[in-house]
């Protein structure tokens, strides 16, 4: 391998990191650790599974061995493969695509969608991984994506900086050394998309370019590992990142055991309005044909969404407030779980949807991001309101979602997907993880889904 020039003598927030990463000791994951992971897979996996059908997941799996090549590797529950680049890029497009994937409140993003797909693919490449292996990989991830996405001085999607997860999840698992990672964060920091526009306001597949991300971030760390280098300083910027922020607590409690779990596919900034109203009508009992109006109170970054009570599309629907509060009065929680075509062509739902009013409320704006906290207020027909105390979204570690909650998730979620049989393997095969097995998991996303 050719030497590379030599760094300053001083660690840079990159090297700090990349040590941090190469680091990570199965050995040393506590109980509590351990199931986090097991939480992240277990919930990734049902995004992905739920996606299947989606024609934006599709034309990835299509083009995913073109841009990458033909490998071993899985495009989950197909029964094609591709190389592991093509299985990331492809199974991070379906984890990503109906909105039910996890985040993380400081990241203000979605770092399962990345480092999820890239441990499992490059596990499947690798038959000597183990399931400490697999886990201590995940914990890397999630450690770098988030300290690097919270340390941003200015907000970007979860595609500018998905990269640096995967390059952290991936040279965990393949034994990367330190000042090779170093360099590979530096260089996704640089080849990361570049996303001028808001996933909220321009709806399409590409979304918030996760997946371009993640390959972004495995195209970073094999271009590292052949030699190339990237301009570490950059993460040394202050105009570009808060170090003392991104290495605040490092070594700590890992940072996965804070990530949130949705109970609904849509964007983080819409489930607390749903939280809320489902509350009040639990409380007061009324139907959706009492209903004259809805008015949500919230903060700024609510506005980012295109909010369209009439989406043309299911990725319009997942940044629409109006559109699914209305879905959910009309068809019930599970509608959003996920979202589907078949009811964007729904009068009732465009017309409810349309007396449907967000608002700013300053005394809510100081509280985002480390809270995403909504007040709805319903006004019935016969002028009678009902209006909700102040109402925190479910899934977040103060408000989780148990484990079998999430299991439930996967089972609705996938109900048109996936038989029983595949969902149940599927839930199994995360519970031998847990117990330190890895095979049966890597196993169960092999075969197409209808296959028993």
């Amino acid at each position: 391998m050719p030497e590379r020039p030599l760094q300053s003598d001083a660690p840079g927030l990159a090297l700090q990191l990349a040590r941090h990463a190469a680091q990570v000791d199965a050995a040393t994951l506590s109980p509590a650790t351990r199931a986090a992971v097991c939480r992240c897979v277990l919930d990734a996996i049902a995004s992905a599974g739920a996606a299947l059908d989606q024609p934006g997941v599709q034309a990835a799996q299509q083009a995913a061995p073109v841009l990458h090549g033909a490998g071993g590797v899985p495009l989950w529950f197909t029964g094609r493969t591709a190389s592991v680049g093509g299985a990331l890029l492809a199974n991070s497009a379906a984890t990503a695509a109906l909105d039910l994937d996890d985040g993380y409140r400081m990241a203000r993003g979605h770092p399962g969608a990345a480092v999820i797909p890239a441990a499992l693919a490059l596990a499947h490449a690798l038959p000597q991984t183990t399931a400490g292996d697999l886990m201590a990989a995940v914990v890397a991830g999630y450690e770098v994506g988030v300290r690097l996405a919270a340390a941003r001085t200015s907000y970007a999607p979860s595609g500018a900086w998905s990269g640096f997860a995967v390059a952290a999840t991936a040279g965990r698992l393949l034994g990367t050394d330190a000042e090779t990672l170093a360099q590979a964060l530096a260089i996704a920091a640089q080849t990361a998309p570049a996303l001028p526009a808001m996933a909220g306001l321009a709806g399409s597949d590409v979304k918030e370019g996760i997946p371009a991300g993640a390959a972004s971030g495995w195209a970073a760390l094999q271009l590292a590992l052949a030699g190339f280098t990237g301009p570490t300083a950059v993460l040394d910027d202050a105009r570009l990142f808060n170090a003392p922020a991104a290495l605040r607590g490092l070594g700590s409690t890992p940072l996965i055991e804070g990530t949130y779990f949705k109970p609904f596919g849509c964007c983080r900034h819409i489930h607390a309005p749903l939280q809320a109203l489902l509350q009040l009508q639990a409380q007061h009992g009324f139907g959706a044909g009492d209903v004259a109006g809805i008015e949500v109170y919230t903060y700024q970054a609510t506005f980012n969404l295109a909010n369209r009570p009439r989406p043309d599309s299911l990725v319009e629907a997942q940044y629409s407030v109006p559109y699914c509060l209305a879905l959910c009065l009309l068809h019930g929680a599970d509608a959003l779980v996920p979202l589907r075509a078949a009811h964007l062509a729904d009068a009732q739902v465009g017309r409810l949807a349309q007396r449907t009013v967000v608002r700013h409320d300053a005394a809510i704006e100081p509280l985002f991001p480390a809270r995403s906290p909504a007040r709805v207020a319903v006004v019935l027909a016969d002028g009678s309101r009902f209006e909700s105390p102040l109402t925190d979204p479910r899934g977040d570690p103060d408000r989780p979602l148990s484990t079998a909650e999430l299991e439930r998730k996967l089972r609705v979620a996938t109900r048109a997907t996936l038989p029983p049989a595949r969902q149940q393997g599927v839930i199994d095969a995360v519970a031998r993880l847990h117990a330190g097995y890895a095979r049966l998991l890597l196993a169960a996303l092999m075969a197409p889904a209808g296959a028993s």
